[in-house]
């Protein structure tokens, strides 16, 4: 069936109607030609036309948008064909001049629309396609929609009713101007408004047009008109927006985080915040902590938490290590360490994923080698401000904030806390860092249990009864996709997730940081014996930033391998505290050591200076002295030395026993009680009487 097939012509691309078709001929029109009638051919040369290819079939070349049915356009449309329909009652007489002519204009006398309008109507009609739509006036061609009226006398749009003066004439200068202070100044800084760039554009104005005033200046509403209609809302929002955050928070999102990703385990996505509230001490409530990192770890096909790290490090490869460790071993014994008993069912994300997505800041630290040459982990960084990169992550840290938000003191609020009732939030803190981990592990056990995950992308081959609750897809996903995790033994993560730097080795120990340890293997070797022999100089060390008291010494290059040194005697004040800690006192004794050689090297030359005074003092002595001869100098260096060693002895024995002073009494009369100088001792004849002589 040929009826209003189009055609067109290979050589001079002129295209063609079947607008009637008979048995042995059809009737052609060229829809490109405004003046064109139907023509006849044979069916026969038109078949001859197509075979020899000099034709070709085409597609509709009309199309019509919809038309509201009381929309001018609709009504004109349906009177248009209204009047046509009679003429369409005799459609075979219509291909014939003459009966055509004369069905014209009996439909013009019946009424009363001239000649012209149904010739049109009529040509139209056959052209584009030979229904009602085909008789739409082309509004699309009316006017001059996007193209600027420039080269005009009178001001555009309404006259002014208010304001002095009648306006300025938008032409091609002050279109330049517009331009100038929109490119310029508008689209450089997001900060400017509108009206800035008004004002901008009234000062370029100004300096063109010296001998403008007040009211023969452009106006805010000609300013937002031109800006309008010349620029498009979405490239002014590009323009002014810097590319990173256009990228992370406007873009265009065209897929999702879970497309390509196979399965749990396939992909994980690790990120810290910290915390929005303050926590106080285990030991003493009145004491304030500061704010907890909460490192989070997450499958990104079943958006199932598998790991996490609640403390006070900073967020570092050391709170990330401790977080990735969580996300890899059984998490029961971690949950009943906080009082919390599940079964492995509940939380069952145990093993080694895939890949591992994380910010620049942790995995380009170079102890990351060993997720992938001892873990087989395929590692990719996030873009600097990126973090749509891991938007299920970044997304769940609002998510579990918001969870704990309402009951718990201490809560950083998004004003100044002494705003509020004149108090800060700090001094609202509440909980213990052990009491809020439990919070957040409780959080997260009834968010992978229970929670159903809005908008999730499920794949062709996923059940329509399955729930889009991350326990649920994980477990469908470990039976149907990937299977059992890689498992690992705890010491083996541990030991190779921990940073490593090199340490010395001398006859005191194994030297790392400035601390001395000992190593029952490295003993063994003979390491420490005081001899010359040969000891490596230089060894791998690996240990955990947030306790001195044991490092790791990797003896080779086995991720196997590793010797426990424990911290010696000789650095036994560094016990029980950080590696910062103990820098921190190392450097304090290394200051106060520096301080006490300045003052040795100053007080040196005094000592010189005394030892050189006493000796000249001597030599002083021995020049006023009569020389004897060397051989009777030196004969008598035994008995020399026995006399001074007597004078000695004399000199510096102990002797404790008091000396007591002899001294005279007091005499007292015994008749006066008086003492007295001129007192006579008593007469014996006195004393014996005359009878006793």
């Amino acid at each position: 069936m040929l009826l209003n097939q189009v055609y067109q012509y290979i050589d001079t691309k002129e295209r063609i109607r079947i607008v009637y078709e008979a048995i042995d001929y059809v009737w052609l029109i060229n829809i490109d030609d405004e003046s064109a009638w139907p023509i006849l051919t044979s069916l026969f040369d038109f078949e001859e036309l197509i075979s020899s290819q000099t034709i070709n079939n085409i597609s509709e070349p009309f199309t019509f948008f919809h038309i509201e049915d009381n929309s001018s356009q609709g009504i004109k449309r349906d009177e248009a064909y209204s009047l046509l329909n009679i003429l369409l009652e005799e459609h075979s007489e219509l291909f014939n001049k003459t009966s055509r002519n004369r069905l014209i204009r009996n439909v013009v006398e019946d009424t009363g629309k001239p000649r012209i309008y149904y010739i049109r109507q009529l040509r139209r009609y056959w052209q584009r396609g030979m229904t009602p739509n085909a008789l739409l006036s082309d509004y699309h061609k009316s006017g001059g929609k996007g193209k600027p009226r420039r080269n005009i006398d009178n001001k555009l749009g309404r006259k002014r009713t208010t304001s002095e003066g009648v306006g300025v004439i938008i032409n091609d200068d002050v279109a330049e101007i517009f331009r100038l202070a929109i490119d310029g100044f508008f689209l450089q800084n997001d900060k400017f408004s509108i009206t800035d760039a008004k004002n901008k554009a009234i000062g370029l104005y100004k300096s063109r047009y010296p001998d403008s005033d007040k009211t023969s200046v452009p106006t805010l509403r000609q300013f937002r008109y031109f800006y309008e209609s010349n620029y498009k809302k979405h490239d002014v929002v590009r323009q002014r927006t810097p590319s990173k955050i256009y990228d992370k928070d406007i873009r265009a999102l065209t897929s999702t985080s879970a497309y390509m990703n196979i399965g749990p385990g396939g992909r994980y996505e690790i990120d810290a915040t910290i915390a929005d509230l303050y926590l106080v001490s285990d030991k003493d409530p009145n004491r304030i902590i500061g704010r907890p990192v909460i490192y989070i770890v997450k499958d990104v096909f079943s958006r199932m938490v598998t790991g996490l790290y609640v403390g006070l490090e900073n967020p570092s490869w050391v709170a990330a290590m401790m977080a990735m460790s969580n996300a890899f071993l059984d998490k029961v014994e971690y949950c009943r360490s906080y009082g919390i008993d599940i079964d492995s069912s509940i939380w069952p994300s145990v093993g080694i994923p895939a890949s591992i997505m994380a910010d620049k800041g942790e995995l380009l630290h170079r102890q990351a080698d060993v997720l992938v040459n001892a873990f087989n982990i395929q590692l990719s960084n996030s873009r600097s401000y990126r973090g749509d990169d891991k938007g299920g992550v970044e997304r769940y840290f609002n998510t579990l904030q918001t969870k704990f938000r309402p009951y718990i003191g201490g809560i950083v609020e998004p004003v100044n806390g002494k705003k509020r009732l004149g108090r800060r939030y700090e001094l609202d803190a509440e909980l213990t860092l052990n009491a809020f981990t439990e919070t957040v592990i409780n959080i997260i056990i009834n968010y992978n249990t229970s929670h159903v995950i809005k908008g999730y992308d499920f794949a062709e081959d996923m059940p329509n009864e399955l729930p889009a609750v991350p326990l649920q897809l994980w477990n469908w996903g470990i039976k149907n996709r990937t299977g059992k995790l890689r498992s690992c033994s705890k010491e083996l993560v541990e030991v190779n997730l921990l940073p490593t730097e090199k340490g010395t080795v001398s006859e005191v120990g194994i030297g790392f940081k400035g601390l001395k340890y000992t190593c029952r293997e490295a003993m063994a070797e003979g390491w420490f014996d005081r001899f010359k022999h040969t000891r490596p100089n230089k060894v791998e060390i690996a240990f955990d930033p947030r306790r001195t008291n044991i490092v790791y010494l990797r003896p080779d290059n086995s991720y196997q391998s590793y010797w426990i040194c424990e911290l010696s005697d000789r650095s036994r004040r560094y016990k029980d505290m950080s590696f910062v800690d103990a820098a921190g006192i190392f450097k304090a004794s290394k200051v106060a050591e520096a301080t006490a050689n300045q003052y040795q090297d100053f007080e040196a030359p005094d000592l010189q200076e005394k030892m050189e005074n006493i000796v000249n003092k001597e030599r002083d002595k021995k020049s006023n002295i009569p020389k004897l001869t060397d051989s009777q100098r030196l004969a008598g260096i035994k008995d020399n030395r026995t006399e001074e060693r007597e004078v000695e002895r004399n000199s510096r024995s102990f002797n404790l026993k008091s000396e007591i002073e002899k001294t005279s009494a007091d005499i007292v009369d015994i008749t006066t009680g008086h003492s007295s100088e001129n007192i006579e001792y008593p007469s014996l004849d006195e004393f014996l009487g005359e009878g006793d002589e």
